[in-house]
């Protein structure tokens, strides 16, 4: 978990920079590969938009705002919340199209 008091060495600070844009490049990739469903783009817009700010926070102090860290959490929790609702509709449509 991402905290601004704690202090990070160079080797945690550049190994959670690299997680983060691998995050971002999969969210960024399941937009352009998943196109048609707009609730989880946006979603996922909003994942590559916030991580991407979060990164550029702890490129610059590697002590980034918690506002930044807050705003990166809410949007993966959407995002989670928009998967799972998708995933919902698609086995209840699945299961009523084999009745």
């Amino acid at each position: 978990m991402l905290c601004p008091q704690r202090k990070w060495s160079n080797a945690n600070s550049k190994a959670m920079i690299r997680v983060l844009r691998e995050a971002k490049y999969v969210a960024a990739l399941a937009m352009t590969t998943l196109p048609g469903d707009k609730p989880l783009n946006d979603a996922r817009h909003a994942v590559v938009i916030t991580l991407s700010d979060l990164v550029q926070a702890l490129e610059t102090d590697p002590a980034a705002q918690q506002e930044k860290i807050d705003k990166a959490k809410e949007a993966i929790r959407n995002l989670e919340w928009a998967l799972k609702a998708t995933l919902e509709l698609r086995l209840r449509n699945l299961a009523g199209d084999q009745l």
